[in-house]
């Protein structure tokens, strides 16, 4: 199921110190009521996969069962102790009795835009998600210099590198016994034995729009196109590389109920196909160009099964490579089946939007992007979006916009993952819930007359801090960020807020739109001729 792209992953969470629920607890923000969610959790989240009636979340594989109640189960043995602490869930996917998780952890620096998504192993579980036990990333040895496919032992290059090798999606076949990981550079990989071991699935290269195992082919296989081979006469100024194959650097995964496989790659759309009495999957690819032509854009970031009566349609989340223009656009590509003479129907919808992830409730349709939340109620034939999400009193909800990033559904309900909490409707998207981390003030916090919260604050993972203060009457309100030298780092205004509790948000950066460094700071708020204070501990 989706995986998360962003750089923090939602800790859902309402869980007492011992792991029992606790109950959660609505503030009134001024804004709109929101639900507290303080036991570890970040406000970003990126990552949700429904199973049945049951949410898990990220990182920490927290659980909504069907009955409401939360749990953290298993979380201990999630992480694996000699890898950072800092690791997220990626990826997450559940067939019956079998959870799977993908996790990975972000080498970030202050001036990271695109930090690596790297690799940090799985979990897996086969009990249902009562306990799990560690698996580690699917990478190659260096001494692993072929592949075989059918007939054919190719030329491999060996994925080494755990950078921009994290688990972006998983897929399990419909009895947990097969396990599909798409690891970006590290390429498509498939397990028998629950994580213990994988091995590299071979999609077509660029080159061809059909791979048969029954074929002989002399293509090497590089999924990691940033390994040189080697370097000019030894001078490692002058490294040379494989050839670029873009189809082999894997993004997205599905199994649908048919037991077909699809692989969603940065060269195009793979759909496997079954041989007689061949083990080796054959494959078809799909890309934007005249022969073949079926999406509109040949990266294929997210993957989602639309169940019908009969054949599930799936949907492809079609993103436009880095660099490439031309003719390709964002879009969603949906495959409606095979006509009568085997060949793929295709539809595009949503050309031009970026989405993030696709989700269902029979015809309605779920797309998370940049834009808001695109809505369809007629199988995507008519689209509409919501970017201002509201409370059912009809305020909107105090989200710092409209971003979307990941959305799912259990039965009559939608939730939505924004890099600012997470929402959850039960009216087809018409009135919504908000759930936040760490909106009820602590003990200490309630003894004051202004607090900030989360604090400590980490402007990656937590999205905006919130400095929250109650108004007798209306008034205008300034608030002040300085570094422990009482240099001023940023200055927030709020016009004409009424009486009451009221919240103003900071993101983290400067006046200059520079992300602040790690370390302590002081805030002031002047509000109705009083002035306030606080101190914030930045830590990122």
């Amino acid at each position: 199921m989706r995986h998360g792209r962003t750089l923090a992953l939602a800790a859902l969470a309402v869980v007492a110190a011992s792991g029992r629920p606790a109950a959660a607890q609505t503030v009134e923000t001024g804004e709109g009521v929101v639900t507290a969610l303080p036991a570890g959790a970040l406000n970003g989240v990126a990552v949700l996969d429904a199973q049945g009636g049951t949410l898990r979340a990220g990182p920490r594989l927290v659980e909504v069962a069907p009955d409401g109640t939360v749990t953290f189960p298993g979380a201990d043995a999630v992480f694996d102790p000699q890898t950072t602490v800092d690791a997220r869930a990626y990826s997450i996917d559940a067939r019956g009795q079998t959870v799977a998780v993908g996790l990975g952890f972000s080498d970030v620096t202050a001036d990271a835009d695109r930090p690596p998504q790297t690799a940090a192993g799985f979990a897996v579980s086969t009990d249902g998600g009562r306990s799990y036990a560690y698996r580690p990333a699917p990478l190659d040895e260096s001494r692993d210099s072929t592949v075989t496919v059918g007939v054919s032992t190719l030329r491999a290059y060996p994925a080494t590198v755990f950078a921009f090798a994290a688990p972006l999606d998983l897929a399990l076949t419909a009895g947990g016994d097969t396990l599909y990981a798409a690891n970006e550079f590290a390429g498509l990989r498939r397990s028998v034995d629950g994580g213990a071991t994988w091995s590299p699935v071979v999609t077509p290269p660029d080159s061809l729009f059909v791979l048969d195992p029954r074929e002989r082919y002399d293509f090497a296989y590089t999924p990691d196109l940033r390994q040189p081979l080697g370097f000019v006469d030894g001078d490692r100024s002058q490294p040379f590389f494989p050839t670029a194959s873009t189809n082999f650097v894997a993004y997205s995964v599905l199994v649908d109920e048919a037991g077909t496989v699809w692989a969603g790659m940065a060269g195009g759309l793979n759909r496997s196909v079954r041989l007689p009495g061949v083990d080796d999957l054959a494959w078809l690819r799909y890309v934007d160009v005249p022969v073949g032509s079926s999406v509109p854009s040949n990266l294929i970031y997210a993957l989602e099964a639309q169940p019908r009566q009969g054949r599930d349609h799936v949907w492809a989340a079609c993103w436009v490579p880095e660099g490439m223009g031309g003719e390709q656009e964002f879009g969603v590509a949906v495959w409606r089946g095979d006509d009568a003479d085997g060949a793929p129907v295709f539809e595009t919808v949503l050309l031009g939007v970026r989405v993030y992830d696709l989700a269902f409730d029979g015809l309605r349709a779920y797309a998370a992007s940049d834009d808001g939340l695109y809505v369809s109620d007629d199988d995507g034939a008519s689209w509409r979006v919501v970017r201002t999400f509201r409370a059912a009193d009809g305020r909107p909800l105090p989200l710092d916009g409209p971003v979307t990033r990941a959305v799912a559904t259990t039965p009559g309900t939608v939730w939505v993952g924004t890099p600012d909490g997470l929402l959850r409707s039960t009216d087809g998207a018409l009135t919504w819930e908000l759930f936040r981390a760490d909106v009820a003030p602590t003990a200490e916090a309630r003894a004051v007359e202004v607090y900030a919260y989360p604090n400590p604050y980490n402007p990656r993972s937590d999205g905006r801090l919130r400095v929250r203060l109650d108004l007798d009457a209306p008034s205008d309100i300034t608030v002040r960020i300085f570094d422990v030298g009482m240099n001023r780092v940023r200055t927030l205004e709020a016009p004409g807020r009424p009486a009451g509790p009221n919240e103003v948000a900071w993101d983290g950066q400067s006046d200059g739109g520079l992300r602040v460094a790690n370390g302590a700071y002081i805030y002031t708020v002047d509000a109705g001729g009083q002035t306030l204070s606080g101190r914030i501990l930045v830590i990122q």
